[in-house]
């Protein structure tokens, strides 16, 4: 049996693009999975070269870290990247880590990463390059039943409008200005039901001045920490999403719905960049007063490094 261990950070978003990968490769064989989250302590503050170091000298003294067999390690998160090469060490067997490692990146046998971050690497021969972020296929491919739920929620005869609201970090900053003419727009199309879905990082400030500007009948989630992210996904007829997260504009175009990109005017350049190439592909929209409805060849990325891996690996 091909037996894989992941390890992760504890962050959501890397043990789902993990998952994504995972998938892929479970849909072809009969796997044995073991997964790994590493809990963020003091040490991990420092940088990975030194974290690898200190395992090191714990691999060398018998202390925490067990031989087993394994055939393949896959990581997302800066702290995974170090125990996922001391596990390699151990066994000697094909890794690869999900976006940038921060050191050793020839040590990896593969390294998924977005192209708007490809030019930080020197050598590109391990590289496997995505258009966007990994997303799971079976989280917007969801079954009826799973959505009854959410879709009680809605006028059956209405669109629904979907708002995928970003937040403040070290590559963006939201403002209420960003989203204002927008949302007046939207409000005023008619037979639809729109629901805002905020992130972690939405500013509560921001959340003021959306909860105030909104149609009465309009949604908002998280609502007492039920936040059905991927339901509404699934039911949405349009998406919008803020220009400043790749992430969440990886989700909607891995569904083929149209997408609406709402600028936001203070966003790192790789990411505007990224969201101006979307564009000039046709494949996303800027909204001015109308919904429209197009076509544009559906992000695929999770498809396609589960494909590439699957001949890596014979599987």
């Amino acid at each position: 049996m091909f037996k894989i261990l992941v390890i992760t950070d504890t962050k959501l978003s890397s043990i789902n693009q993990c998952n994504s990968v995972v998938n892929e490769l479970t849909s072809s064989k009969k796997i044995n999975l073991q997964y790994i989250k590493i809990k963020k302590s003091f040490f991990h503050f420092f940088p990975n070269s030194f974290i690898y170091l200190k395992l090191l000298i714990q691999l060398f003294f018998g202390l925490g870290i067990k031989k087993q067999r394994i055939d393949l390690i896959i990581s997302c998160g800066r702290i995974a990247a170090p125990y996922n090469l001391i596990f390699k060490k151990i066994n000697n067997c094909t890794n690869l880590h999900i976006l940038n490692p921060y050191f050793k990146k020839n040590e990896f046998s593969k390294i998924i990463i977005p192209q708007h971050d490809s030019s930080k690497f020197f050598n590109k021969h391990n590289l496997i390059l995505t258009r966007g972020t990994l997303v799971d296929r079976k989280k917007i491919n969801l079954k009826k039943k799973q959505l009854l739920n959410i879709s009680k929620l809605f006028n059956e005869n209405f669109k629904i409008v979907l708002f995928l609201i970003g937040g403040n970090g070290k590559s963006s900053k939201i403002v209420f200005a960003d989203l204002k003419e927008t949302i007046q727009k939207i409000n005023q199309e008619k037979k639809i039901e729109i629901v805002y879905c905020f992130s972690r990082r939405t500013p509560q400030s921001l959340k003021n001045n959306i909860l105030k500007s909104k149609k009465k009948r309009s949604l908002v989630f998280p609502d007492n920490f039920y936040n059905p992210y991927w339901e509404l996904i699934n039911i949405a007829d349009y998406i919008f999403v803020t220009a400043d997260s790749i992430s969440m504009t990886s989700d909607a175009l891995s569904t083929g719905k149209p997408t609406y990109i709402i600028p936001v005017s203070k966003i790192k350049s790789k990411i505007k960049n990224f969201q101006i190439n979307l564009n000039k592909d046709k494949i996303t929209r800027i909204y001015n007063k109308k919904l429209d409805k197009w076509s544009y060849k559906k992000l695929e990325e999770s498809k396609l490094v589960g494909n590439k891996l699957k001949q890596i690996l014979k599987l």
